[in-house]
């Protein structure tokens, strides 16, 4: 494998002439460059691009920091980011931070460590604070999915409780009041902001909530599952359900179709999604619109114009939820 001294000797130049050529520094020679560059060619050489970035201070990689990589949710996030780090020949270095708090911080200092040009950081369980701290010394830093008032300018967020609002909303002009939730068990807030629209909603109809229907569990199909039929075999009733995301609404679905619960004739069902899986279920899923490749988008170009001031910089960081109408909701019977 070539190294250094290997371009520098085929080029006949210096070995700080290459270093400064591979950085992209100026005060080199036209006729030095090409043949710096032609040698690297020849020899198939390719920088070390962390000893680059310690050089230069510059990595050309925008570190990005997600959930769990196996969630449709995170894909969807990565692909438009991906798309916008494409324009700007930016690589992308992807840490997980499993919605733990040690994990998290891990996962930001790896990437800090790195050098990255920028970070995105989808972060739930560590606070305003420790967030604040650990992003003191990154000015090309944004939070995705998540608000704090200090540094909102690098923030590009839903709000949650408008979510939990609108979509139970949805259900109770339907003529639902019994309405099951199965909401997150994992100390985020996006489970208690749309546990408290929800509460919120009930409110403005009137409506007095069943605790008995408010159940939580770890965002995962099968105990989404399990807790459905918790529900089925708690003799409390209901006619509708809440449920936290879109791959939960899979496990959800699968408990009330093997238990022959018609959906939406029997129960309804509406969940928070980006509308990835909603048409591979049948009937197709009502959901709550969760637009997190618009989100990504936006983080990805706000990111690039934090680096770069000259860049543009989006107009939009906070998003609304809306309902997207599919076949799981119905008039109450």
């Amino acid at each position: 494998m070539a190294n250094i001294k290997d371009v520098a000797k085929l080029a006949g130049v210096s070995i700080s002439t290459v270093s400064r050529v591979v950085n992209n520094s100026a005060g080199v020679a036209k006729e030095k460059s090409d043949a710096v560059l032609r040698a690297m060619s020849d020899l198939n050489y390719q920088p070390n691009t962390f000893a680059k970035a310690l050089v230069s201070n510059k990595s050309d990689a925008i570190g990005v920091v997600v959930g769990n990589l196996s969630e449709p949710f995170f894909g969807q996030m990565m692909h438009g980011i991906e798309n916008v780090a494409h324009q700007y020949n930016k690589q992308l270095v992807v840490s997980a931070g499993h919605q733990n708090a040690a994990l998290e911080r891990e996962a930001i200092q790896s990437l800090i460590n790195r050098r990255c040009d920028a970070l995105i950081v989808h972060s739930k369980a560590l606070t305003d604070y420790q967030l604040m701290e650990l992003l003191e010394n990154q000015p090309a830093s944004v939070l995705i999915n998540r608000q704090i008032p200090d540094i909102k300018d690098h923030c590009v967020y839903l709000d949650s409780r408008k979510m939990g609002r609108i979509v139970s909303d949805y259900l109770l002009t339907h003529g639902h009041t019994d309405i099951a939730t199965i909401m997150s068990s994992e100390a985020i807030s996006d489970s208690s902001d749309r546990q408290q629209g929800y509460q919120d909603a009930l409110a403005a109809h009137g409506v007095i909530p069943n605790p008995k229907l408010n159940r939580s569990c770890p965002t995962t199909l099968s105990e989404a599952y399990n807790t459905t039929l918790e529900l089925l075999d708690s003799g409390t009733p209901f006619s509708a359900i809440f449920v936290f995301s879109g791959i939960m609404s899979v496990g959800v679905m699968k408990a009330l179709r093997e238990r022959r619960v018609q959906v939406p004739g029997d129960i309804s069902v509406i969940a928070v999604g980006d509308g990835t899986l909603a048409h591979y279920l049948n009937p197709v899923l009502t959901i709550g619109h969760y637009p997190i490749f618009d989100m990504a988008t936006t983080a990805a170009e706000l990111a690039m114009h934090l680096c770069d001031p000259k860049l543009p910089r989006p107009e939009q960081l906070t998003f609304s939820p809306n309902v997207m109408s599919g076949e799981t909701v119905s008039k109450r019977r």
